[in-house]
């Protein structure tokens, strides 16, 4: 078998590769659910998912809305940037995660690009096929990807994505407790790409009696870590 060296560079690809495709995927399930409030008369979900997720681009009504949150290539909060985040970190590792993984990435990224000039109206509902190929990702890297450097610096960015968008949007704290617990056993595979200090300041912070994501103050300090957490 083959062996890679992983320079930083690679190793932040990697690590960034697994938050993007993390935040495709959370981000493709949140949108269809503010499509079928926005049905069902609730027409402010979009701005309290603009809000949550942290997009600033002012938006007139709700078509232009839709249209930028998936395919505004000048919003960094909307799905055609973060699918082209994805694949810019994913040609960088191409030969760690093999041709066929990033394929997925690829595939996704064509879709999306013949949907913004197809749609005028884009309808979240047709864009399944996208989390298809996410899920399909993380199976060929679990298939394809042997170097267990590789497919570690690979979860924790999804762990640490997973954990950062389940705070913005307020998920119970067991989901939360979940990742964190998974990324501490991955911790100990690769030390030195954490920060000790924040880490133990993360889990000093992600207790059940603590967790108050709806509390401005103490959401933006524990995203203020996660965003501090790897050092690659």
């Amino acid at each position: 078998m083959k062996t890679f060296v992983l320079s930083p560079a690679k190793g932040n690809s990697l690590y960034w590769l697994g938050r993007y495709t993390e935040r495709i995927y959370l981000c493709l399930h949140l949108l269809r659910k503010c499509y079928d409030m926005m049905i069902d008369g609730d027409t402010d979900e979009y701005s309290r998912y603009i809000s949550k997720i942290g997009s600033f681009v002012p938006y007139l009504d709700e078509g232009a809305i839709r249209r930028g949150l998936v395919n505004d290539a000048t919003n960094p909060a909307s799905l055609i940037s973060c699918i082209e985040c994805a694949n810019d970190n994913a040609l960088v590792v191409r030969e760690e995660i093999t041709s066929h993984t990033l394929g997925y990435v690829q595939l996704s990224l064509e879709a999306l690009r013949k949907s913004s000039k197809a749609d005028a109206e884009p309808n979240i509902d047709t864009l399944q096929t996208l989390t298809d190929w996410m899920l399909a990702f993380w199976g060929s890297v679990e298939e394809r990807v042997y170097d267990n450097r590789v497919k570690t610096l690979l979860k924790i960015g999804k762990l640490v994505e997973h954990i950062d968008m389940n705070l913005r949007f307020g998920y119970k704290f067991y989901r939360i407790e979940e990742a964190l617990m998974t990324l501490s056993f991955y911790r100990k595979e690769q030390p030195n790409a954490f920060n000790q200090e924040a880490f133990d300041e993360l889990k000093a912070l992600l207790v059940e009696g603590m967790y108050e994501p709806e509390n401005m103050t103490y959401l933006n300090k524990v995203l203020s870590i996660l965003g501090n957490l790897v050092t690659l």
